[in-house]
């Protein structure tokens, strides 16, 4: 099989037939359009959350665990700097941290801030 020569192999090989296939309409899959619209929908971004879901209370939780100044929670989140708006997101992903870290032993429900801790614990910080 290895030894034959070039005009052999060439007499055996069948080259594939090639035909067109109609796949009717190109439609776009439905969970592409959906990404397509939340990227462009301006409810899916930073300042739509910050300027018009937060209220006043939570948009001061966030500019304080931020680090940025009392000023900063009436300012519209496009008046805020490249490194204030960055400093939101890093708040908002530790807080994010946070809440996992009493989501994940269970502690979250306010019963389990009403009820005496208990003395002999070995958990760490977050993070």
């Amino acid at each position: 099989m290895l030894a034959l020569d070039q005009t052999e192999q060439s007499s055996t090989k069948k080259r594939p037939s090639l035909t067109a296939v109609d796949l009717g309409t190109t439609q776009i899959p439905k969970g592409l359009v959906l990404i397509k619209i939340m990227l462009g929908d301006k409810r899916y971004k930073p300042e739509f959350i910050y300027d018009s879901v937060l209220n006043t209370h939570q948009r001061a939780v966030l500019c304080y665990t931020a680090g940025l100044n009392r000023s900063d929670i009436s300012k519209p989140f496009a008046e805020l700097t490249q490194e204030q708006r960055l400093d939101i997101q890093k708040a908002v992903l530790m807080m994010d941290k946070i809440y996992h870290a009493f989501n994940k032993v269970n502690a979250i429900s306010p019963e389990k801030f009403i009820q005496g801790a208990m003395t002999e614990t070995n958990i760490k910080g977050v993070g």
